[in-house]
């Protein structure tokens, strides 16, 4: 797998943006819970968070909306098969 230079460039960015917010921003003196006084907690459980609500969203969207028949004809469609196939 290659990454472009651009999206490097972007992750890098974004990497730097981040540890910089949670150095000025996050007030390290109040104990939330375990693990919230460690440095980059909060960006690491915002990644987590991100990841899991796009696997959720894939999930539903395969196990409910996606449709496997046609509504005009009934016929199994192309897609769907592929999908499962590479599955």
């Amino acid at each position: 797998m290659r990454i472009e230079r651009s999206s490097l460039i972007a992750i890098i960015i974004g990497l730097v943006i981040s540890i910089g917010a949670e150095t000025f921003l996050v007030d390290y003196r109040h104990r939330l819970f375990w693990g919230s006084e460690n440095f980059l907690f909060w960006a690491a459980a915002g990644l987590f968070a991100c990841l899991g609500i796009v696997w959720i969203s894939k999930w539903l969207g395969h196990a409910f909306l996606m449709r496997t028949k046609d509504p005009y004809t009934g016929e199994q469609l192309d897609a769907v098969e592929e999908n499962r196939e590479n599955e």
